[in-house]
């Protein structure tokens, strides 16, 4: 019997039970059948007498899930799987180093782009005052100069032979021509001397 032909039937028996139901109710008590019979007749049927509405009564047992077998793995298959969580352990291990070492370059670099910025700035400060320096030197050496220009040759020599002979190159170097060889003239000849090895020492003699 197909799933309609049986849901057919359990239905046609039980609008047939629910009628009689019904008329047993309503009937009038000379009929014999009040609530008292009607109790005493329903408590009398025995279980099985509609089995399609007993069935239907009860709820369906859903059948219990089959569990799947667990899969067991074999000696060999189960150190391959150890290898491999090794294997892994051992490249997390390395990729952890690499990155600290990587960490440790680069504040390494950073420094080192520090310092070569800051001996930069250094090393420029030291050019600028160098050449702030010679600038200084050489304007005091111009004012030097022409104050030897207008002294008295005798009395220039004076002051010229208590300086260094480095010094006193240079003044001479940078006077007038005709106002230095006057004034080497006054001077003693060990001044003299040392003043002109300087001289010679400065500007090499061509051959």
């Amino acid at each position: 019997m197909t799933p309609r032909a049986r849901f057919l039937v359990r239905a046609g028996t039980l609008a047939g039970t629910a009628v009689l139901a019904v008329a047993l109710v309503a009937a009038p008590a000379r009929y014999g059948f009040g609530m008292s019979k009607l109790k005493s007749w329903v408590n009398t049927i025995k279980p099985g007498t509609f089995p399609d509405m007993e069935s239907a009564s009860k709820p369906e047992e859903k059948p219990a899930p089959q569990q799947a077998p667990t899969e067991m793995l074999t000696d060999n298959e189960r150190q391959i799987l150890l290898s491999l969580m090794e294997r892994k352990r051992q490249l997390d291990e390395r990729d952890s180093l690499l990155n600290q070492r990587e960490e440790q370059l680069r504040v390494l670099r950073d420094n080192i782009q520090h310092q070569v910025a800051e001996l930069k700035r250094l090393q420029g400060e030291i050019e600028a005052s160098i050449e702030a320096k010679k600038a200084q030197d050489a304007d005091n050496l111009k004012k030097v100069v022409v104050l030897y220009n207008g002294m008295d040759p005798k009395k220039a020599a004076e002051k010229l032979q208590s300086l260094d002979p480095r010094v006193a190159m240079q003044i001479l170097m940078a006077m007038n021509q005709r106002k230095a060889s006057q004034l080497l003239q006054e001077l003693p000849p060990d001044s003299a001397k040392r003043i002109t090895e300087e001289i010679v020492r400065k500007v090499p003699v061509a051959n």
